[in-house]
């Protein structure tokens, strides 16, 4: 397993971080997922690189495009 500390835009509130959490939880190859909104972070444990672009796909998605640290 991996981890990586993604920088997440456009998170500003508690929604925000229930939107990604809800989203990224339950994903395919994603482990854990610790969301931090006063850095505007999220820490991921993933299995491999497919999990983790979409990762990056499904923030987008929903409005939260990220890049990493």
């Amino acid at each position: 397993m991996k981890t990586v500390n993604l920088k997440v835009k456009n998170m500003k509130c508690m929604g925000c971080v229930n939107s990604i959490q809800n989203s990224l939880t339950g994903m395919n190859g994603i482990n854990d997922v610790k969301i931090d909104l006063t850095n505007q972070t999220v820490t991921l444990t993933y299995e491999s690189d497919n999990a983790l672009e979409d990762v990056f796909s499904k923030l987008k998605d929903i409005g939260y495009p990220a890049e990493k640290l």
